[in-house]
């Protein structure tokens, strides 16, 4: 009997674990590299990644944006290429030198004579501890773009953001900061022994990674007019803000989203009252969700939100100082001229598709080049990986100077429709 009972609590921990991890990846995305790569690194590891000596704060932090402080190799091997854990130079809004992580990837093939093409990556939600940061994992599941991206020769550069691993405030959906540090990491990858990267360079991103790719792209120029920025994808972006808040405040998304955006906004925009629209609960639980990583913040946010109700009062769109924000902080247009690739997944219940079919109806007639790829029965998590491959071809015909081809006149496949703004 003692063993019959072990084993039953065993069965009941495995099939709770396995439940856990299928909510989580069916509610939260953590971007191409999978929620594998970045959200399941076990507790010794993200204590061993906060508490490494690489992620400290550096005694002095050079000027110029995009300069190597420290950089050591990665742990585990990529097919094409190898792989190194970065600190380099970014800006803050004052335009103050601040130390941000990230990653950066070297192709095995002979640099061409003009310089290696660059690929930035920015990355979805993870959590805002420290031990999130994507660039101290120490093991890789394929994300389908970056082997095919090394095997083509390019350099492929990826930025933790400023306040995700290295220290520093919080700058999660904060596009401007994004931006520099996306833009800073590939300064970063030029700036890097051995790397040949030349000034042609495209950015992808995925979730809140493609909130921050749309903004690398209206800012890159003005920014970095020493590079060339040939176009912008995303996939299953954060884009139109407003009408994911709307549709998605009162569910467990509201709870996972909204702590990360809270500690990021309030630090960007202090002079607005951002608690007012938090539920009790929600003050009370914020601080605590918003230090975990994605995997333990979701499974506390299906407690929450099943046990405590919403995060917020009421939708916060209805509130002043998340209102303004969220019109601020939601990406514009890319610059005239500027192709994008949008990849949405059709079954997504993060960024809902009906988002970006908005975005695509608003963005097309304004003259913004679209190469959509609406991807039926596909998830949040899985789209950006399944896309992978396609935005490598995109990119590789941006590179070549090929035009890019608008899918605009066929528009939003049914089912979907676009949500009110």
């Amino acid at each position: 009997m003692p063993e019959v009972r072990t084993r039953s609590r065993w069965w009941v921990t495995a099939l709770a674990v396995v439940g856990a991890l299928s909510l989580i990846a069916g509610v939260v995305g953590v971007g191409v590299v999978g929620v594998r790569w970045l959200a399941f690194r076990s507790a010794d590891e993200q204590r061993a990644t906060s508490q490494s000596a690489f992620y400290s704060a550096p005694e002095s932090i050079p000027p110029t944006p995009g300069t190597i402080i420290r950089s050591e190799p990665l742990e585990y091997s990529v097919v094409g290429g190898r792989g190194f854990r970065v600190v380099y130079t970014s800006l803050d809004s004052a335009g103050v030198p601040i130390a941000v992580s990230g990653r950066i990837f070297l192709p095995d093939t002979p640099a061409p004579a003009g310089g290696r093409r660059v690929l930035a990556w920015a990355h979805g939600t993870v959590g805002l501890a420290a031990s999130c940061a994507p660039s101290g994992a120490t093991s890789y599941t394929t994300t389908g773009w970056l082997e095919p991206a090394l095997q083509r020769g390019w350099v492929v550069t990826a930025t933790d953001y400023a306040g995700l691993g290295m220290p520093g405030p919080s700058t999660y959906l904060v596009g401007g900061q994004e931006a520099r540090d996306v833009v800073n990491s590939v300064r970063a990858a030029r700036a890097f022994a051995g790397s040949a990267a030349g000034a042609d360079w495209v950015v992808f991103g995925a979730s809140q990674g493609g909130h921050a790719a749309l903004w690398t792209a209206h800012e890159a120029a003005r920014l970095a007019p020493e590079l060339r920025l040939r176009g912008v994808a995303a996939a299953v972006p954060a884009a139109e803000l407003a009408a994911i808040m709307t549709v998605q405040w009162h569910t467990v998304v509201g709870w996972v989203i909204g702590p990360d955006a809270l500690s990021g906004w309030r630090i960007a925009h202090p002079d607005r009252d951002f608690e007012a629209a938090l539920s009790e609960s929600g003050r009370n639980q914020a601080g605590a969700l918003s230090s975990m990583c994605v995997a333990e913040g979701t499974v506390s946010a299906l407690v929450l939100n099943t046990v405590k109700g919403s995060f917020f009062e009421a939708n916060p769109l209805t509130d002043p100082a998340w209102s303004a924000t969220v019109e601020e902080e939601t990406p514009p247009p890319p610059p005239a001229g500027m192709p994008m690739f949008l990849a949405q997944g059709m079954a997504d219940k993060v960024v809902l598709a009906g988002s970006n079919a908005l975005l695509q109806n608003t963005w097309c007639p304004q003259g913004v080049t679209i190469t959509s790829l609406w991807l039926p029965t596909m998830s949040h998590q899985n789209t950006s990986i399944v896309a992978g491959p396609a935005v490598v071809n995109w990119a590789a015909d941006r590179f070549a100077g090929a035009p890019a081809v608008s899918t605009c006149s066929l528009g939003v496949p049914a089912p979907v429709s676009p949500l009110p703004r």
